[in-house]
């Protein structure tokens, strides 16, 4: 009886200590799930962050790009007013009064260069304005395209979760085999013992002579 009993403690022991095992295993997998979970949900609204900014990156562009036009048609507005004003004071200057001749052609001529040095001055600037104006919106294309990258390599890869916990190692219970050769050698062992202490039958015999 105590070699069945201490046997059953030993199966219990051993499926109280598996049932353990597989319980922080469980365990193990529902913090794995949940941790999966979180960063899915976290990784989604990163990339939903990340179109927002880049439409915001997008629409500053266009904002910088349409500063730098008001900026250029500011510019070419002054230059046209300037030839304007040219022409104007070409044909006041060129007005004679009653001069004639070759003293009348010295002053259109005078002011026909006057007009002419205007306008060009005024032409020069716009085109150096319109050059400007083209580099100054590359150089916004360019930084926008470097925070759009930027912005992309933040979100680029989906979270990698890793491998799921290993399953546990189950721990076998005590063997029957050894069970049953233990009772059997406790089965043999009081076998023996009862024979050695049976009464030697010549000694039976004897006693009932007298």
């Amino acid at each position: 009886m105590q070699q069945v009993a201490g046997h059953a403690a030993e199966t219990s022991a051993a499926r109280g200590r598996n049932n353990a095992k597989l319980k922080n295993f469980h365990r193990q997998n529902k913090e794995y799930d949940v941790t999966a979970n979180l960063d899915n949900v976290q990784y989604l609204n990163d990339v939903q962050e990340q179109d927002a900014d880049q439409d915001a990156t997008y629409q500053a562009m266009l904002d910088q790009w349409s500063d730098t036009d008001f900026q250029l048609k500011k510019i070419f507005a002054e230059n046209d007013f300037a030839i304007e004003d040219a022409i104007v004071e070409m044909h006041e200057g060129s007005y004679a009064g009653t001069q004639t001749g070759s003293t009348a052609g010295r002053l259109a001529a005078k002011s026909a260069v006057a007009k002419g040095r205007k306008t060009a001055r005024a032409i020069h600037n716009k085109m150096f304005a319109v050059d400007e104006a083209n580099r100054q919106k590359s150089k916004t294309h360019r930084a926008a395209k470097r925070d759009s990258h930027k912005l992309f390599n933040e979100v680029r890869f989906a979270p990698i979760h890793g491998f799921r916990p290993a399953a546990p190692s189950m721990e076998a219970g005590p063997s029957k085999a050894g069970l049953i050769l233990g009772l059997a050698g406790t089965g043999l062992k009081g076998y023996q013992a009862f024979e050695a202490n049976k009464a030697d039958p010549t000694l039976r015999s004897g006693v009932g002579d007298y």
